[in-house]
């Protein structure tokens, strides 16, 4: 069965292998603030298709509007940033730096090993393949030249090496230690304070951009 399905998802990626197709993985990119990494982009006339990859195991837990979600395995929790508040950061970044709209970008999140989604799966989010969803997407949405351009813009912007790497780790840590600007879309952070659930009655900073921005996380001790 497993090289049956090996097999199927090698025939998936040859579709988009075309010339129609241009792949990019692990890209760091400069932003205004910094910069961010993409797990995997591919650029089409069928639009950008941004990719967060999360390899997991266990149970999950989490939903579109959480700022973390739980991976438990056995008696261990861990907890890690929403991955779809992550990738929103990515498409940010990629509009600042090709100047695109919202229109023509598809965000995924996919999911990969051997876990268990124990809450309902948020849209956006996809377990496992993801080729058949992007090959399918067939609606034009850039002409040849478009691609071209974007194409050579992130070739001539892509940041390499052991140096960029660490750069790039400096300036997440940077980003997310600053309590007045949104690292996910540069917008301002203010106190708000929970009205349901159970942090009822907390205090959080939220992305003054809600709801189109859902960043937030807890007020750090003064």
């Amino acid at each position: 069965m497993r090289l049956l399905n090996a097999l199927r998802s090698l025939i998936r990626w040859h579709r988009l292998n075309g010339p129609e197709y241009h792949h990019f993985r692990r890209l760091i990119i400069p932003t205004s603030r910094g910069s961010t990494e993409i797990d995997h982009l591919i650029v089409s006339p069928f639009g950008l298709f941004v990719v967060e990859l999360k390899d997991r195991s266990g149970w999950i837990f989490g939903n579109e509007a959480d700022a973390h979600w739980t991976a438990a395995h056995f008696r261990e929790k861990f907890r890690f940033q929403n991955p779809l508040h992550q990738n929103y950061g990515h498409v940010k970044a990629l509009q600042e730096l090709l100047g695109v709209g919202s229109e023509v970008i598809h965000s995924l999140v996919v999911f990969r090993g051997t876990f268990e989604f124990k809450t309902p799966i948020p849209a956006g989010v996809l377990c496992h393949d993801y080729s058949s969803w992007i090959a399918a997407k067939r609606d034009i949405l850039l002409d040849q030249a478009a691609v071209d351009a974007m194409v050579a813009s992130l070739e001539a912007h892509a940041l390499r090496g052991w140096f960029a790497a660490r750069r790039h780790a400096r300036s997440v840590r940077a980003r997310y230690s600053d309590d007045t600007t949104c690292p996910k879309c540069d917008g301002e952070l203010v106190i708000r304070t929970a009205r349901k659930g159970p942090d009822q009655g907390s205090r959080f900073l939220g992305c003054a951009n809600y709801p189109a921005c859902k960043y937030k996380r807890t007020v750090r001790a003064s």
